[in-house]
């Protein structure tokens, strides 16, 4: 069983950039979008001030600014 250090730093060939294809346009409509790395959340993450908090959208949001897609 992996720790949780393991799995942080096992990137599994990710970030992925890819294309809004299928059943997925329903919902995201066109554009592409990026799968993140554990490290690039966790590094997000860390720049949250003690005591305040982020959500899920501006995450992703940073994410979709960092690689230049439409959406994280």
């Amino acid at each position: 069983m992996k720790s949780w250090r393991e799995k942080l730093h096992d990137s599994k060939g990710l970030p992925k950039i890819d294309e809004v294809r299928g059943k997925m346009t329903a919902r995201w409509g066109t554009g592409k979008f990026v799968i993140p790395a554990p490290l690039e959340v966790d590094e997000i993450m860390k720049t949250v001030p003690r005591g305040k908090v982020t959500t899920i959208t501006e995450v992703r949001a940073r994410l979709a600014q960092k690689h230049g897609v439409g959406f994280g």
